[in-house]
């Protein structure tokens, strides 16, 4: 949910957090955190890089409830290039649901392989572009997400959309706008995005907003 993983030569981790809140007639809520660090001890240069994540969500819908708690961990390696970069990595993903009432298919805990992406444009005063998106075996979750806008030395805004999909369930598509890079401080920076969300298959739609900070450092 954070900012851009390309940060200046002297960092080599960039650590994010961030929540969404989706208004519908499922009203539900996520936190989340995570990190990516270069083991070359550059995270503006082309190497491997290690990254991991934990996360919570509840849904609360009329009739039911879940909550869930998921983790992953992966090792890719980054491309850098003077105006975009673009990541692969691998890895560990485990998702625990507790639904209520108990016994849908994706009640319970499953371990499974991931498997991720990411692009990014990072020239300023122009055109931007940006997608990560990811497929796992644990309950054969598919995410995607693009940003398409401008970016400017210390801004970055446009549109964006988003799809989510598990097994036995519809998909979640999500239309909005963003604005990124917010600088908080020297190093910290916020984006914040908010637009439709459409639950397909279902009149369960609404609105959602998200809001992420990420911040570069170095563990050397």
């Amino acid at each position: 949910m954070g900012g851009s993983l390309i940060s200046e030569p002297a960092y080599d981790t960039v650590v994010y957090w961030g929540a969404d809140y989706a208004n519908t007639d499922s009203d539900a809520f996520g936190l989340d955190a995570g990190f990516v660090t270069a083991l070359n001890g550059n995270i503006a240069a082309s190497g491997w890089i290690m990254s991991g994540s934990i996360g919570y969500g509840n849904t609360d819908a009329p009739l039911s409830e879940t909550d869930s708690v998921y983790g992953t961990l992966l090792l890719g390696y980054q491309w850098v290039m003077p105006d975009f970069y673009v990541s692969l990595a691998g890895g560990a993903h485990v998702v625990n649901n507790d639904e209520n009432p108990p016994g849908g298919i994706t009640d319970g805990s499953e371990f499974g392989a991931i498997a991720q992406y990411g692009f990014e444009t990072t020239r300023t005063n122009s055109l931007y572009f940006q997608s990560y998106g990811s497929f796992s075996t644990a309950y054969d979750q598919v995410y995607l997400h693009a940003k398409a806008g401008y970016k400017l030395p210390t801004l970055r805004f446009g549109g964006e959309f988003t799809v989510f999909d598990e097994v036995a369930s519809s998909s979640t598509l999500r239309y909005g706008a963003f604005v990124g890079d917010i600088p908080l401080t020297d190093r910290l920076s916020m984006v914040v995005s908010a637009g439709y969300q459409d639950e397909q298959g279902s009149s369960d739609d609404g609105f959602y907003a998200t809001i992420g900070f990420a911040v570069p450092f170095s563990l050397r």
